[in-house]
């Protein structure tokens, strides 16, 4: 063990622990040496293993993060009950296709709401027509629905089938 005077600064080397103080041969300064700290084998093996085991609670839960937000690939999901599918008259006289329907947030994030795509098929399904619109919040809170409402500028005598898509930005 080394020491060293309080002092003078002159360094002893000691076999072992002193039970009793010691004199400086140097300076005659009596002091009491610090018994250094021993750092226990046992608690360093605990101590690893707690890291170990922090590491791979942190790990495992950034997997199971990382994983449930790949299945949820579409956060937002649209769609049109044919309740809310009603043919107007607008003010020339001219019959249109209106449609409702509702925009649904199933994550627990808030999301920005792309435009809304409704496309009209024929009896082949075809597609007749691709009209976007703004959806009438650019923010959807976490867990709630919006609702949408839109006039088809399509001739409805064609139109056989709707559907309702989000318009991905690039």
């Amino acid at each position: 063990m080394k020491t060293v005077c309080d002092f003078c600064k002159t360094e002893y080397t000691l076999d072992k622990i002193p039970n009793t103080p010691l004199k400086c041969v140097v300076c005659g300064h009596v002091w009491t040496p610090r018994v250094p700290f021993r750092q226990n084998a046992t608690m360093k093996l605990i101590a690893a293993i707690y890291a170990l085991i922090a590491a791979c609670v942190f790990s495992l839960v950034v997997v199971l993060n990382i994983s449930s937000k790949s299945t949820n690939n579409k956060p937002l999901i649209t769609k049109i009950d044919e309740k809310n599918i009603h043919l107007v008259e607008d003010e020339d006289g001219n019959k249109r296709i209106f449609v409702s329907g509702d925009i649904t947030n199933t994550t627990d994030d808030i999301y920005g709401l792309p435009n809304v795509v409704i496309i009209a098929y024929d009896e082949k399904d075809n597609v007749l027509s691709r009209q976007a619109f703004t959806p009438p919040a650019t923010l959807l809170e976490a867990k709630t629905t919006v609702t949408f409402n839109h006039m088809l500028s399509v001739n409805p005598a064609n139109v056989k089938r709707l559907s309702v898509e989000l318009k991905e930005s690039k």
